[in-house]
């Protein structure tokens, strides 16, 4: 694309954008898509199609998939009792642990681009594992695995969201809110603790869409 200029007439008003995609989506787009320092390509297109694949299809949906299974089959709770881990829940568990580290590694070069890649594939692993454990499934063979498979997400989620405060602070917060993470553990310090973790049996919130779908105005172009 061409170059933002006054004199071309195409500058981009930051305020635009809040009001049409909301705060954290802009703050998303921004930070994923350019790199600190550097110059980026934008359009409506492209923001669009980035905020619907890595927000509303992505972690949106997972984390609606999550709640709703725990609300409706969990007595509106973390599960009360669990089941021995498997492999590949303790190979989830421990990607999610490392999070707070390879994200940390991008901050310290300045790298804000490489902090949300981690965080996108961070997703993209949850969301590969709740589809092959297929909890819905399991509710109707096996509870004690869907109540581990669930509660093995909602960890995992503890950690997506706690991350994800410093890009997007009011969504990371509402899906918090809904994991039932107290507003007093959800700072970085928070992620290694033990006693911090999702506790069994605690309510959680009713499960809400965070983040809006964006339909594509026929008269936006790349």
């Amino acid at each position: 694309g061409e170059k933002i200029s006054k004199s071309l007439g195409n500058v981009i008003d930051p305020v635009d954008l809040i009001n049409t995609y909301g705060v954290d989506p802009t703050r998303f787009f921004l930070m994923s898509e350019v790199n600190f320092g550097s110059d980026g390509d934008f359009s409506d297109q492209k923001m669009i199609y980035k905020v619907n694949a890595n927000l509303s299809n992505e972690l949106g949906n997972l984390n609606q998939r999550i709640m709703t299974l725990v609300f409706k089959n969990c007595n509106k709770a973390v599960p009360a009792e669990i089941g021995a881990l498997t492999e590949e829940d303790e190979a989830l568990l421990a990607t999610a642990a490392s999070l707070r580290e390879r994200t940390g590694e991008a901050i310290s070069t300045q790298s804000i681009d490489k902090y949300v890649q981690n965080m996108v594939s961070m997703v993209w692993d949850a969301n590969k594992y709740i589809d092959v454990q297929a909890p819905w499934v399991l509710k109707k063979t096996d509870t004690e695995r869907m109540n581990t498979v669930l509660y093995v997400l909602m960890e995992v989620m503890r950690h997506i969201a706690v991350l994800y405060q410093p890009l997007m602070p009011t969504s990371s917060n509402v899906i918090l809110d809904q994991l039932g993470v107290p507003e007093d553990e959800r700072e970085f310090e928070h992620l290694g603790k033990e006693e911090c973790k999702i506790l069994l049996g605690r309510e959680v919130g009713k499960p809400k869409a965070v983040f809006p779908r964006f339909e594509v105005p026929e008269t936006v172009k790349a």
